[in-house]
């Protein structure tokens, strides 16, 4: 098996353990992203456009809010509203304001968007398993496990750890 360092040909021994794995973890999104990438492109969507319409996937119709949105991105982006504008622009989700409160724009994922993902779902688990598909499941809990442990003290303190939601 190659190490990181025989990967990127670096001659020298990393300054420490975090750093060789904060590389390793970079280097390893990297790698893993670009096929995602280049599905979605076929469909003219990037990775953050794809997450939001699966977020509103699992909002079964319930609206969520540009913010509560964003607060659900695996990777956090800037400007939520200037994607949702996108995909409305497209007709892949509807906005509406909020009875309650005028100020607020509510989404919900449009029958076009639904469609969408529908395609999408199928080569997207065909392509994680050709990412994943050597690791076993044990080794993929466990990696899971570890990525969570990683990310734990970083994360803002009002989001519950799993098994604390009531």
């Amino acid at each position: 098996m190659t190490s990181l360092r025989q990967e990127i040909r670096q001659n020298r021994p990393f300054a420490s353990a975090e750093q060789e794995t904060v590389l390793n973890l970079v280097r390893t999104v990297g790698i893993l992203d670009g096929p995602l990438r280049g599905l979605l492109r076929r469909e003219s969507l990037g990775v953050s456009l794809y997450n939001i319409l699966r977020i509103l996937r699992g909002q079964q119709g319930e609206p969520l809010s540009c913010s509560a949105i964003g607060e659900r991105l695996v990777t956090r982006v800037p400007d939520v509203t200037r994607l949702i504008e996108r995909l409305a622009r497209r007709g892949l989700v509807e906005r509406r304001r909020c009875p309650q409160d005028g100020r607020k724009v509510l989404i919900t994922l449009s029958d076009r968007g639904a469609g969408l993902l529908a395609r999408l779902d199928e080569p997207v688990l065909v392509l994680h398993r050709e990412m994943l598909g050597h690791l076993t499941r044990q080794e993929m809990k466990t990696l899971n496990e570890l990525l969570t442990k990683t990310r734990r003290p970083h994360l803002a303190a009002d989001i519950p750890a799993e098994g604390d939601r009531t």
